[in-house]
């Protein structure tokens, strides 16, 4: 299995482009699935069934739901039955054509200029009841109408539902499993991931004190240890440190070390002890920097390709750049630099002066993010990496509550982003839309499957956490308004519920007209 995927060019951009709609796809039609599943359970009639938005590009009807596929992939939904408030399609005054079949109505044509059907009989409507409430049956103009009989419209054919095949008709408890289950199957998905990346990457093997041992059964292509530590051996020493007695002390003593640029590691390999040199990948994950592979000085502060949607990029950091101070401070290796780094937790702004690849000085600004935002998201201020992980084991009784604790890890990184996004910490421009989404998927998928599987289980868990966030127009708005009949034993009017449900949608959608405005300029490292 590979750590990661290698491709190129144009074939590189058509994987992209699938690995994103199948991540998209795959949470979207989970969470409709439930909502479908349930809907039926309960008896609802649901009209369709659509994976997207906008213009319909494959469609085909079974039993009674069209299923189909939409061009603009973000969003789907079921249209089920009374779920919104409508308008009878036929009133009394209409003038509208019928078909009949075995005595009963079974197509009620809307338009009566429709060519499809211009020798279809032409009636005036005098008397209607197509609800069939309290098993009333259903009647135009005194005839009995098919209880699986369809409107008529230019483009489309709806059927006919009955009172007792709608939304409205349910037990509240029935109501709101219909709408639960969306974000549940969201939940699902993630938890099944999670469980399923525990399983592939194992857990670290311990000796008898519960200790991670330090021999080293990965070590990652293209990083410093690469070619230099081999599987198999075990660390006994950094740094002079030979008190190295577990995974957890080795990080430790990496992280006292975080700024030296050329680590001495001794291992020990087949019976002898080995001395080794290193030197770790320096990542300052506060504004987006990488310590340069190979510098040409070992105490010099160069820096190697920046990353993108950083801070660093967007305020003009460049490869090869030389960080000579910051804010008047002369910093002359990086351990200078990550003390000045770390002693700004709640990310102020700062001034960076860099010597560029051709001698001359440039003054930079940069704003890092703070401490606080950093840990939301499961991150830390800054990083030293050397790319070597401990011996692991598969072990499915380890990988279930595995599973159980990313879900929970991922659930309050969300619940924390969303209290500094209303805490005024972090703003909408650091949301990520679909451009957003689709950049992070191309970058995961890169990385190989773990990190693609750890994406898609996170992007899923956002998914069902947003979708029940107590707003009209999402899945959590409607739960408020059952939450409201059930107490108060009244249902909302359903011309105010849906009234707010449709500005909600309008808002909504000008937020991510704005949020994807912000990932176009941060792809274009415009902002």
């Amino acid at each position: 299995m590979p750590d990661t995927w290698k491709f190129e060019g144009e074939t590189m951009f058509i994987i992209n482009i699938l690995a994103f709609v199948f991540v998209l796809g795959l949470v979207i039609l989970l969470h409709e699935l439930g909502h479908f599943i349930m809907a039926k359970r309960a008896g609802i009639l649901c009209h369709e069934f659509s994976i997207g938005m906008g213009p319909v590009l494959y469609s085909k009807k079974r039993g009674e739901t069209v299923y189909s596929i939409r061009a603009i992939p973000i969003g789907g939904f079921v249209m089920m039955a009374g779920e919104e408030i409508n308008e009878d399609m036929v009133k009394v005054g209409n003038t509208i054509k019928v078909l009949r079949k075995d005595g009963e109505i079974t197509h009620m044509i809307l338009n009566e200029d429709d060519p499809r059907y211009e020798d279809a009989e032409t009636i005036t409507v005098n008397q209607v009841d197509l609800s069939g409430k309290d098993d009333r049956p259903l009647t135009l103009n005194g005839e009995p109408v098919n209880e699986k009989a369809y409107y008529v419209f230019k483009k489309k054919k709806l059927q006919v539902a009955p009172f007792e095949r709608s939304f409205e008709s349910k037990s509240l408890t029935q109501r709101f499993l219909a709408i639960f289950a969306g974000p549940f199957m969201n939940f699902v998905l993630a938890l099944f991931l999670f469980i399923m990346v525990a399983m592939i990457v194992g857990f670290p093997v311990e000796d008898e004190h519960g200790r991670i041992t330090t021999e080293i059964g990965v070590v990652s292509e293209d990083m410093p240890a690469d070619g230099v530590i081999k599987p198999g051996d075990v660390i006994i020493a950094v740094e002079g440190d030979d008190d190295i007695d577990s995974w957890q002390r080795f990080s430790e003593v990496m992280q006292h070390n975080r700024g030296t640029r050329e680590l001495n590691i001794t291992v020990r390999r087949d019976g002898e002890e080995v001395e080794l040199s290193v030197v770790p990948n320096i990542t300052i994950i506060s504004i987006g920097i990488t310590s340069a592979r190979e510098p040409d000085d070992p105490h010099e502060v160069k820096i190697g390709p920046v990353q993108n949607n950083t801070p660093a990029i967007q305020a003009g950091f460049e490869t090869g750049d030389i960080i000579r101070r910051v804010d008047g401070t002369d910093v002359d290796n990086w351990s200078e630099l990550l003390d000045i780094m770390h002693a700004n937790e709640a990310g102020d702004p700062m001034v960076f002066e860099v010597e560029r690849e051709d001698g001359s000085m440039d003054t930079i600004e940069i704003e890092p993010y703070g401490r606080s935002l950093l840990e939301s998201q499961g991150a830390s201020i800054s990083r030293s990496t050397i790319g070597v992980s401990p011996v692991h084991e598969r072990n499915l009784a380890r990988s279930v509550p595995a599973g159980f604790g990313s879900l929970r890890s991922a659930s309050t990184m969300i619940f924390d982003t969303l209290r500094m996004l209303f805490g005024g910490t972090v703003g909408v421009g650091d949301l990520a839309g679909p451009v957003g989404i689709y950049t992070i998927t191309t970058s995961a998928f890169q990385q190989g499957l773990i990190t693609f599987f750890n994406w898609t289980a996170l992007l899923s868990v956002n998914l069902g956490i947003l979708n029940l966030l107590p707003i009209p127009a999402l899945d959590g708005g409607r739960l408020v308004f059952l939450g409201y009949e059930a107490v108060t034993r009244r249902k909302v009017n359903k011309t105010v519920e849906n009234y707010l449900h449709f500005i909600m949608f309008i808002l909504l959608i000008g937020l991510l007209l704005v949020v994807t405005y912000n990932d176009i300029l941060r792809l274009l490292n415009l902002r």
